[in-house]
């Protein structure tokens, strides 16, 4: 995943660029729940969804590179569509999240499919002149109490991008706010001093093809588009980064591992399992230590046991679930709880008939329920980070699950290189 903020340059395969914001909630194995949310953790701090009608043009290259010459109206500077005042009225509607090739009924371009082909010559990390182009555009309302926060403190204002396929650039009230590549992994940008309480506008370019069109040749659709939520967070000073759980479960006992991510001003934090009978407050980062649990019901795909848990700050409570187990390779068996488990496992593209890599969590839930009556008792989520919510179904619904990284170079045979100065 790469994201930056302010990368000065109109070309669509920048060199690199220091990345400035965080991705908030890092991935990892605990066990995290977010209820309807897509989000990897639930808090109650606000939240704002940009999801919804969008106004949408499809462009047939690169405005501002050799290949964009000639597709803009006459007269309109290269990131002209990306001022407050810029006029869309003459633009169609697009659903975010969706793909464009699956919308306007084949006007704006076909899904193409390839395993070990390109749909381009190979030449990384360099993509062709003729590089479909969508651009994005809407307005949002700023609650009032939201700048009042952040003037309060250390307060922020996030605009976070859960999937974009495959590089976009930002702008929020004309100020180019950064760019992201790595379709399958969530970004965020400190939009804070960009915003303002009232009317505010977001534009967004997405390119179809970039330099990681190369590392996610993945066997699969091509599906460009803005495909998961767009979400303003407002995180609180005070409030809490990430949190992971990391459990074990050893012949009736259990034992709780954190990780706690958060300001030392953000202290005290305080840990409960309400069904468990804890309830743990750490003073400062230095007391956060591992919590035994005397008595406990095990995690197993037969009896998938979880247990809801909340973190809490002095202004944020996030919650999860947490299940009790313990995983280990003991000589050639792979053992859960101590008991030999054998996979019987399918790989799974996050593939809708309709709505390609737009997560529905019906389907999905019908997805997993299908593979247990099947007694497909693993998945491999190929080959990339899937979308969160489906790793907390195979938590509730007792499925094994092996998330891929995102790079995969099927087609490229080694031919890459690093990207031009």
């Amino acid at each position: 995943m790469e994201a930056s903020q302010k990368e000065p340059s109109n070309d669509p395969e920048p060199s690199g660029g220091n990345s400035l914001h965080r991705l908030r909630h890092r991935p990892g194995p605990g066990r995290r729940t977010a209820g309807t949310c897509p989000f990897l953790l639930h808090t109650d701090a606000p939240s704002l969804s940009l999801d919804g009608q969008w106004r949408f043009r499809l462009l047939n290259g690169v405005p501002g590179t050799p290949g964009g010459r000639g597709v803009l109206p006459r007269g309109e500077a290269a990131d002209a569509m990306a001022a407050a005042e810029y006029d869309d009225t003459t633009w169609e509607s697009l659903t975010v999240p969706s793909h464009w090739v699956l919308q306007g009924d084949g006007s704006y371009g076909r899904p193409i499919y390839t395993n070990v082909q390109f749909p381009f010559p190979i030449d990384p990390p360099f993509v062709p002149d003729e590089n479909p182009t969508g651009d994005y555009r809407r307005t949002f309302e700023l609650p009032a109490d939201w700048k009042t926060n952040d003037s309060a403190g250390d307060g922020r204002i996030v605009l976070r991008f859960d999937g974009v396929e495959s590089r976009y650039k930002v702008w929020v009230n004309g100020t180019e706010i950064g760019w992201g590549a790595g379709s399958r992994l969530a970004q965020e940008f400190d939009v804070t001093d960009a915003v303002s309480v009232g009317t505010n506008t977001i534009a967004v370019r997405v390119h179809q093809w970039s330099a990681s069109s190369y590392l996610e040749d993945q066997d699969q659709w091509w599906l460009p588009g803005i495909f998961r939520s767009v979400t303003l967070l407002s995180r609180p000073a005070g409030g809490i980064e990430d949190i992971w759980l990391r459990t074990g479960y050893n012949d009736g006992a259990g034992i709780i591992e954190p990780e706690v991510k958060a300001t030392p001003s953000s202290y005290p934090v305080r840990l409960r399992v309400p069904e468990l009978g804890i309830d743990v407050e750490w003073a400062n980062p230095a007391d956060v230590a591992p919590v035994a649990v005397s008595a406990v019901e095990p995690w197993t795909a037969e009896t998938p046991r979880l247990y809801d848990t909340t973190v809490a700050s002095k202004t944020e409570t996030v919650s999860l679930r947490i299940g009790f187990r313990t995983v280990e390779i003991v000589g050639d068996q792979f053992l859960v709880n101590g008991r030999k488990v054998v996979f019987h496992g399918v790989n799974r593209h996050e593939t809708h008939p309709t709505l390609g890599r737009v997560f529905d969590e019906d389907f999905a839930r019908d997805d997993l329920a299908l593979m247990k009556r099947s007694n497909v008792n693993a998945i491999r989520t190929s080959h990339y980070p899937p979308h969160p919510r489906l790793l907390e179904l195979a938590d509730e619904m007792a499925s094994g699950s092996s998330s891929s990284a995102t790079s995969r170079l099927t087609g490229s045979s080694g031919t890459t290189g690093p990207e031009p100065e």
